[in-house]
């Protein structure tokens, strides 16, 4: 049986050593105690590290002591008995520390006394980081845009609110949309398995053909999904777009040279959420000179979901970000946490399912009101 090895955090000493108590008994051994620092909007804390080790075999040595002075004891239980008395002599040394420790931490003032003589954090402060976070910014980068912008307590409220604002300007940054009239180009949309891939396509398509009046063309390398390459011939069919399938890289380069005539070649590709799978995806297409790609993000998704899979096709270096389903987003200020960590301009988002009205091209302003809303302070 292995030693048993946990972790407890709580206010102060006393109410560490409780938890290591109630958890593991009074013959836990302390291994080891730190302060955690506090945070902004986080207490400091007392962390204690312990150890539970197995009951000692009583009656064990007993038994091979009297076989070993019949003459019977192998070599194995003679080694057994030397082992027990190694753990015998640890254990000692580990109540010694644990008596030790739990003395000096005991002589500590707890750190909620401590506190008292501090100064609480503004209200101000705190009204701002509880609005960040319920539009779904993820709480550690709330954090930051607050210090960021305050750089010291009780500042003004507005000035307080604009700086946060001119911080988010800078990791939101818009780009043309894709759909304007420009030179040939070739565009890949990538992303997770159900961001809404391909209908986002349809709606570039479309916007490009009936607004900006340009010959678009549509390529789908997405031979996994059942019937992914029927609906995008189904929608170039309604658009009068061309579409082309390629299940492999060689076939995408003669797709490619059947649709050179077309001033924005757009395509669709598989949802992936494995890297090995990822990487083959992104190898496919960087065979095409100049691919851009796009990749695709679910504004529903939570904060932490959505960094993860941003970061798991941030090695592909893609161009352009394009977040998707904003109107099923409850926290639209995830997005934050994907722009943060591909650094790359967002090209376009979309709010529905409508093609092609639900997909726009928003402004550096509109990204930052997407994402930090209206906040007014509360006095």
């Amino acid at each position: 049986m292995s030693t048993m090895v946990k972790t407890f955090r709580a206010a102060d000493a006393r109410a560490a050593l409780a938890a290591v108590k109630a958890a593991m008994g009074p013959e836990a051994v302390i291994l080891s105690t730190a302060q955690v620092p506090g945070g902004l909007f986080r207490k400091p804390e007392v962390e204690v590290t312990a150890a539970l080790a197995p009951a000692e075999p009583a009656a064990a040595p007993s038994r091979v002591a009297s076989r070993y002075q019949a003459g019977s004891a192998p070599p194995l239980q003679h080694s057994q008995t030397s082992d027990t008395g190694v753990v015998a002599e640890e254990m000692i040394a580990l109540r010694s520390a644990f008596e030790s420790m739990r003395t000096q931490l005991l002589a500590q003032p707890p750190v909620a006394l401590r506190e008292e003589q501090e100064p609480r954090f503004p209200k101000l402060v705190m009204q701002l980081f509880t609005h960040l976070v319920d539009r779904g910014i993820d709480p550690a980068t709330a954090e930051e845009l607050i210090r960021l912008a305050s750089g010291a307590r009780g500042v003004e409220p507005d000035h307080l609110w604009q700086s946060v604002r001119a911080l988010l300007a800078e990791r939101l940054v818009p780009c043309r949309a894709p759909w304007l009239k420009g030179q040939h180009r070739v565009m890949a949309l990538i992303g997770p398995t159900g961001v809404g891939k391909t209908t986002t396509l349809a709606k570039i398509a479309a916007r490009a053909v009936l607004e900006s009046r340009i010959t678009v063309a549509v390529i789908t390398v997405d031979t996994y999904r059942i019937g992914a390459s029927e609906q995008v011939a189904r929608y170039g069919s309604i658009m009068n777009v061309p579409t082309r399938v390629a299940h492999n890289a060689k076939e995408l380069v003669r797709a490619l040279e059947f649709c050179a005539g077309a001033e924005l070649v757009l395509i669709d590709t598989a949802g992936r959420s494995r890297a090995e799978e990822i990487s083959t995806q992104a190898a496919m297409l960087r065979v095409v000179p100049g691919v851009q790609l796009a990749l695709c993000l679910s504004a529903a998704t939570g904060a932490r979901e959505l960094s993860a899979a941003a970061g798991r096709y941030a090695e592909l270096k893609p161009e352009r970000l394009i977040f998707t389903r904003l109107d099923e987003s409850i926290g639209p200020g995830s997005v934050l946490s994907a722009a943060a960590l591909i650094c790359r301009p967002v090209a376009c988002v979309t709010n529905g399912q409508r093609v092609p009205e639900d997909i726009h091209s928003p402004t550096g302003a509109q990204l930052v009101e997407l994402v930090a809303g209206q906040w007014k302070p509360q006095t």
